[in-house]
């Protein structure tokens, strides 16, 4: 049997709650505090996560992804 490991190394789709929890931290590292993000969904619950978990950081800058 064999197997091809570029196919199975193949990035998946991506999680779209991710992107959006790191685009606030990026947000709150750049001084931005509006969530573009539909009010109550669930990338701008994340959005906000992001955010206030930089927010909280001691170093948000360097622990930026």
């Amino acid at each position: 049997m064999t197997y091809n490991v570029l196919a199975l190394l193949a990035s998946g789709p991506p999680d779209a709650e991710w992107e959006a929890e790191k685009a606030g931290w990026r947000a709150q590292v750049m001084g931005n505090l509006v969530c573009c993000y539909r009010a109550g969904s669930r990338r701008a619950s994340a959005w906000h996560r992001g955010f206030d978990a930089a927010r909280r950081s001691s170093d948000p800058l360097g622990l930026m992804l």
